[in-house]
């Protein structure tokens, strides 16, 4: 016999309708198992995929049930007033809210279950591109902080860590920042005057004035003489050309003419007559010369232990004859007219030594009167140096002092630009010989300074360039031209046309002065005797002051004073940001 619980409450008709209506439920639940709207709790449906929600619960909207409302019970308005019908919870019949069958209380109804697209996987790639694009971005800069913040502090370069480092104010990380970049600033102003000192002027000049342990160069000379033209020859070429020189008239100023070509020069210009060419064109000037000139054919002698040898060489001045030069062969007319550009060989410098004496050289059989230019070894005469001349019924005594210098062999390892000098095999730049001279340079200047005002060059020049130009030889037009502008072309300085020659001096090079000269009438002819009266006492060197390795100390020490690091610490910033940021970026 069950105990009787009289309670009339309201609370207890509530909880006696519960039980009722949760019995019922389980009893339909049971029942109704294996159909097709079986239910299902809010917990049940949420471990399903929407495919499978499809498939159990039909097409359409369903109710979204929270815990424990899974079922409500309904008043059956047909039945009697006890019955009650259970509403299922997901049954797409039940209205919410709303009079007769179907009505479901404390429940609303949910959205439409999530349908799949149609499938399109091209733009599904697409878009999920996008999305890890945009996923990447924050994930690469966070990297990229923590790799930067990591960097600065562990950098052995000194104030990069307190722009990292923890518990500094925003004013102090500035104030360190501010420090940084002006010892980068100093660094880099400093740094680029001395990369430009030694780019520039890395080369001192020494004196050295132990004259026992070093030779002297002997002085070098170009004699051009007075008489360049053989007259029998000149009679022959008129007698062999008459329909050239149809008069007496034409065959004297035919004479004048050959003469004054073959002394011409800069100076002397004005001087050639401009009125006839005797149908000689001006590529044939130098060749006529050639064929009419005079027999100059002296002797030399000298007290040196090396002999000397006389070369004919062809100049600013015309055909004259150099002594004791290693360039006046390259300026032959057998040297142009073969088309060869190698190099010959020079033989031993001629020098002297304090302890060898007074030693003199001299040149006999001069025959006429003559010009002399004075020059080193490795140079050639120019227009713009001073020149002595001297009658052809004197001997003449000339005697210098020399004043050279040579260049270290370690300077060959810097440039040009750095020495401020060429050696003689530095040619690169030359285009009419194979080899380089401070006066060669100058006349090629003066050669293509006149090709660019006048269209063409004078006679005495190498008309073919190295590769394969020929230049036009000035007629008796161009020679006009040319007077106009002699004066810019000597001295190679123009206000009205810009002149840049380039031309370097020669790093070992010598440098001859008069002292004194003295001439007396002698009846075999024309001699000339010179040599140095006193041996140098000093002799200069150029020599290497600022080298490479003096810049990587100079700006190391730099480095080290204003940011405390060295060679390693750019090390540490190399392998920082590459092997280490490749790996900390991409790999880990």
């Amino acid at each position: 016999m069950q105990p009787r619980i009289d309670d009339s409450s309201p609370s207890a008709a509530a909880r006696t309708l519960t039980s009722s209506s949760s019995r019922s439920s389980w009893a339909e639940n049971e029942g109704s198992a294996s159909g097709s709207d079986s239910l299902l709790t809010s917990s049940t449906a949420s471990l399903l995929s929407p495919q499978d929600n499809n498939s159990r619960l039909g097409p359409g909207p369903g109710l979204l049930i929270f815990p424990g409302t899974g079922q409500r019970h309904q008043h059956n308005p047909n039945g009697s007033p006890g019955s009650k019908t259970i509403a299922k919870a997901n049954d797409g019949n039940v209205a919410i809210n709303q009079p007769g069958p179907g009505r479901s209380i404390r429940s609303f109804r949910r959205p439409p279950l999530w349908q799949p697209p149609p499938e399109d996987h091209a733009q599904e790639g697409q878009e999920m591109e996008v999305l890890d694009r945009r996923d990447c971005r924050p994930a690469c800069l966070a990297k990229g902080q923590a790799f930067t913040i990591e960097f600065l502090q562990g950098s052995s370069i000194h104030g990069f860590i307190y722009l990292a480092k923890l518990g500094l104010s925003f004013v102090e990380r500035v104030l360190w920042l501010a420090f940084i970049c002006v010892a980068l600033f100093s660094i880099i102003s400093l740094s680029k005057r001395t990369w430009h000192r030694f780019q520039t002027s890395p080369m001192v000049i020494s004196m050295d004035r132990n004259k026992l342990v070093w030779n002297t160069s002997f002085p070098s000379l170009t004699v051009c003489p007075h008489k360049r033209i053989d007259e029998l020859k000149v009679e022959e070429y008129i007698l062999a050309h008459p329909d050239q020189f149809l008069s007496e008239e034409d065959q004297e100023d035919f004479r004048d003419f050959i003469v004054k070509l073959a002394s011409l020069t800069y100076d002397n210009l004005e001087t050639l007559p401009l009125n006839k060419s005797y149908g000689i064109p001006s590529t044939k000037y130098l060749d006529l010369l050639y064929e009419l000139k005079w027999a100059f054919e002296p002797e030399i002698s000298s007290g040196a232990a090396v002999k000397m040898f006389i070369y004919e060489t062809q100049t600013e001045f015309g055909i004259c004859h150099s002594v004791n030069s290693m360039v006046a062969r390259y300026n032959s007319f057998e040297y142009w007219r073969s088309g060869d550009w190698s190099l010959m060989d020079h033989g031993d410098r001629v020098t002297v030594h304090p302890l060898d004496g007074e030693i003199y050289a001299q040149i006999i059989n001069l025959s006429t009167a003559y010009d002399v230019y004075f020059h080193g070894a490795g140079d050639v005469p120019s227009i713009s140096k001073q020149r002595y001349t001297f009658p052809e019924s004197d001997y003449t005594t000339v005697e210098l002092i020399a004043l050279e210098i040579f260049t270290n062999e370690e300077a060959r390892a810097f440039s040009t630009k750095q020495r401020s000098c060429r050696f003689n095999y530095e040619a690169e730049e030359m285009m009419t010989v194979p080899i380089y001279s401070f006066g060669l340079c100058l006349s090629e200047c003066r050669m293509f300074f006149a090709l660019r005002v006048c269209g063409c060059v004078p006679h005495f020049y190498r008309n073919r360039l190295r590769n394969g130009r020929r230049l036009p030889v000035c007629g008796l037009e161009g020679i006009g031209c040319l007077v106009k502008i002699k004066r810019e072309i000597i001295s190679l300085k123009s206000d009205k046309y810009k002149i840049n020659c380039n031309c370097l001096a020669n790093c070992d090079d010598s440098n001859f002065f008069v002292q004194s000269y003295r001439s007396r009438v002698w009846f075999l002819g024309a001699n000339l005797q010179w040599g140095i009266l006193e041996h140098p006492k000093m002799q200069l060197r150029r020599e290497v002051l600022f080298s490479f390795a003096d810049v990587l100390v100079y700006i190391g020490g730099l480095v080290g004073f204003f940011l405390g690091c060295s060679a390693l610490s750019f090390t540490e910033i190399i392998y920082y940001f590459t092997a280490r940021f490749v790996r900390r970026m991409f790999c880990n």
